[in-house]
């Protein structure tokens, strides 16, 4: 008699397995993610499109030069302990560091997300003698813990710049 019901126990307990699992793959872990403001229209890069190698091309942006790109850098917490990370942004020029934007310890509770905000002014990054027809490639280096994310940022030149015309005197 008491063996009556144990298949339907069985069942029950098997679905229950397959949907803790589905959460704790698909919800539980920790997650970051970008918004890139340029003035024209914000990019957001979530958490799954990061890899290169899976998607086949890097993160990137454009801003003219002279302009200002705004970030927001989100890391969400989806475990139940705190979450502690080093949090290091740079750009980079032609494997040179040009800039060290954010050194920063984050501590984050758990099912809880923490935030950072910078931005990029292209003036003070482009070096003064840098020909104003030619574009500016940056990589923008976020390293937390082991994970290190990239993003390239192309400085485009203006299309209203002011070049020189040279004017002969008349005689």
């Amino acid at each position: 008699m008491k063996l009556k019901y144990i298949y339907l126990y069985l069942t029950l307990a098997c679905f229950l397995g397959i949907i803790l699992i589905f959460i704790f793959d698909g919800y539980m872990g920790v997650y970051d993610t970008l918004i890139m403001d340029n003035g024209q229209y914000p990019q957001t890069i979530e958490a799954d499109q990061w890899s290169e190698e899976r998607y086949g091309y890097l993160a990137s942006t454009g801003v003219e030069r002279g302009g200002r790109v705004d970030f927001t850098y989100t890391v969400e917490n989806h475990r139940f302990s705190t979450y502690n990370a080093d949090i290091e942004i740079s750009f980079m020029h032609n494997q040179e560091r040009v800039a060290d934007i954010i050194t920063e310890a984050l501590t984050i509770d758990s099912f809880d997300e923490g935030e950072l905000t910078w931005f990029l002014d292209t003036s003070e990054i482009i070096p003064a003698d840098y020909p104003l027809e030619q574009s500016y490639n940056v990589n923008m280096v976020i390293s937390r813990e082991e994970i290190e994310r990239k993003v390239l940022i192309n400085i485009y030149p203006s299309p209203y710049a002011s070049k020189p015309v040279l004017i002969e005197p008349s005689r």
